[in-house]
């Protein structure tokens, strides 16, 4: 499989099992594979390592946006009441939120994947220099 297209399929790959409702919290495996699976591909491990750190990241935040909904839900039938009452806003809003960041992760990995399959090197902040580290260890370029 070329470089480019094994990229496709990690961040594919990862782009839809992230969208899937309590899956989506371990997206970050498959690029994981990947990398392990990959023997000569520096541009191939980069983007592992790029999109592991974009799964991980976005995992924390679905699980922490998860934490926050769970904290607000009503635990008994008073509190059910005046959440219906008026408490539905601050639901909304961390629903919403959760979703707009959700849809810029996504377009990151999409415009990152549309630069992967010319055979460019993106690198994200904080995460892109980790991911030069790692491919250059891992291929014995010291």
């Amino acid at each position: 499989m070329d470089a480019n297209i094994a990229v496709v399929v990690i961040f594919i790959a990862m782009a839809v099992v992230s969208w899937i409702p309590y899956l989506g919290w371990v997206a970050w495996a498959v690029p994981i594979v990947f990398f392990m699976m990959e023997k000569s591909s520096r541009f191939v491990k980069f983007y592992a390592v790029q999109a592991l750190g974009i799964g991980v990241v976005r995992a924390a935040l679905a699980i922490l946006f998860q934490i926050i909904v769970w904290i607000m839900t009503p635990r008994n039938i008073y509190s059910a009441i005046g959440f219906l009452s008026g408490g539905w806003g601050a639901w909304v809003v961390v629903g919403t939120i959760s979703t707009i960041i959700g849809i810029i992760i996504t377009i990151i990995v999409l415009y990152v994947l549309i630069k992967a399959y010319g055979y460019k090197y993106i690198e994200l902040p904080f995460i892109g220099p980790i991911a030069v580290k790692k491919s250059d260890l891992t291929s014995g370029n010291k």
